[in-house]
């Protein structure tokens, strides 16, 4: 696993042994962040059950503002930071955020203090059964700046299955890509115009 553009470019990162964590693999790092282009330039950027901190960390090298990472495993959290070490953060810098908390009760956090973010990137476990929840929290709490964006990463199946189990009117499936088993589903405000 590594950093695959920007000024931590080619940068390796550490990775936790076992299948607790299951990192984004690279060749759907490099897209998403090809399809998020320059939103992600000044951004400020929730890794919202973060693993190793992967995706922030592409975030935070191809030119955001700031990165929140959540995630409940103290585990994953001391990779965080050592990964952030690899490329010169300090968890107490104030672009960096850590939150070691499971990720309702950090969106119940963030939305008390009134947080909003560019850009959400929401990775929990495929079997998870929180992917509802969270996104209805985002929504309800109104964690997204006015033309931000959720990006979901989950299992591959069919896109009306996907639509169907998680109709919120709060938010809007905007698009859908697939890539191999994962699939990346990104959401907006559904009072943001295309």
């Amino acid at each position: 696993m590594r950093v695959v553009a920007g000024k931590f470019k080619g940068r390796r990162l550490k990775t936790i042994k076992g299948s607790e964590v299951r990192p984004t693999a690279d060749r759907v790092k490099e897209a998403l962040f090809r399809i998020l282009g320059e939103r992600v330039v000044d951004a400020d950027f929730l890794d919202l059950c973060a693993g190793t901190g992967n995706v922030g960390l592409e975030a935070l090298s191809q030119g955001a503002r700031a990165t929140t990472f959540v995630d409940s495993n103290h585990h994953c959290i001391r990779v965080i930071e050592s990964n952030l070490e690899m490329c010169g953060f300090d968890r107490r810098q104030p672009q960096v955020q850590l939150i070691h908390l499971d990720a309702r009760k950090a969106l119940a956090r963030l939305g008390r203090r009134k947080a909003k973010f560019d850009l959400i990137y929401f990775d929990p476990p495929y079997v998870s059964k929180i992917y509802e929840p969270c996104l209805r929290q985002v929504a309800e709490a109104n964690l997204l700046s006015s033309t931000g964006m959720i990006v979901v990463e989950h299992r591959r199946i069919q896109e009306a299955d996907w639509t169907e189990s998680l109709m919120l009117d709060e938010l809007i499936l905007s698009r859908q890509e697939r890539y191999g088993d994962t699939m990346l589903s990104f959401y907006r405000a559904a009072s943001v115009k295309d």
